[in-house]
């Protein structure tokens, strides 16, 4: 629930910010602005009320909601880096960094920002405690495995604007920029296996992803999947995703035997220094 709460209330708080950004912006170019019919320019300003109610209280509850993440995160680790939770976070830190840092940071960019309690550097340095707090080799293979967010480059940007505004340490920022060359090596590292990967045997991938699997469980439908993706869909549903029947943790076997036919055949499949 945390995550999911999380992961709604920045969404929402950005998107609103933006949208924002977007009418402060038409209004102040006047020329263009008064050329807008009367009733255009009333509904713009009704959606600019509305999207200002809406940020300051979904910022608040984002707020809340970090403030417990690096809470949680400073002493207890491992149920974030559990196989079903560590990618979705990985993939919601990457997200909001590539908002905050990326190339269209600028569209969060709004008058009067406190109105809003809007703090771009308070939230930037907590996402970046999160990432120094849960940093280990299993979160920087759930980083590089984002491929929707997960850029070096965008860390080294993060880095430098830190570093320009005083928001961490030298120390910290190495460390987050160590973190970055890591999950960057691991992505290359997956990369490279995903040509040699693809030629597995049907059975042996995940019918969701069709990516091989590494821990193959048997449904109470008689399908195989691998764990990790069907407990991150349990996450959300506990249902069968192929036939919508009632789905718990307890009721996924090992399939033992498929898995060490997998290791097997990566172990007579693998290319030399792969």
């Amino acid at each position: 629930m945390l995550m999911n709460d999380t992961t709604f209330l920045l969404d929402e708080s950005l998107e609103s910010l933006k949208r924002i950004h977007e009418v402060q912006e038409l209004i102040k170019d006047e020329t263009n602005w008064y050329k807008l019919p009367a009733e255009q320019q009333q509904s713009r300003l009704r959606q600019l009320n509305a999207d200002e109610r809406q940020c300051r209280s979904y910022l608040t509850l984002a707020r809340e909601t970090v403030d417990m993440f690096h809470y949680l995160t400073v002493e207890i680790k491992e149920p974030f880096l559990r196989p079903e939770l560590v990618d979705r976070l990985a993939s919601m830190l990457n997200f909001n960094l590539q908002q905050l840092c990326g190339p269209k940071c600028k569209n969060l960019k709004v008058r009067n920002p406190d109105k809003y309690g809007w703090e771009p550097r308070w939230l930037l340095s907590n996402l970046v405690d999160i990432y120094l707090h849960l940093d280990c080799d299993k979160f920087a293979h759930a980083l590089a495995g984002d491929e929707r967010s997960f850029r070096k480059e965008l860390f080294d940007d993060a880095a430098l604007r830190m570093e320009r505004s005083s928001i961490k340490t030298p120390v910290e920022i190495e460390q987050f920029k160590t973190l970055a060359a890591k999950a960057n090596r691991i992505l290359i590292d997956n990369q490279m296996s995903d040509d040699w990967m693809a030629d597995a045997p049907d059975e042996f991938k995940d019918p969701l992803m069709m990516t091989v699997m590494s821990d193959p469980v048997l449904l109470p439908s008689g399908l195989i999947m691998d764990r990790p993706i069907i407990m991150r869909h349990l996450l959300n549903s506990s249902t069968d995703p192929f036939n919508r029947q009632h789905l718990t943790e307890d009721m996924l076997l090992p399939a033992n035997e498929l898995r060490e036919r997998i290791n097997l055949w990566k172990i007579q499949n693998k290319p030399p220094n792969k």
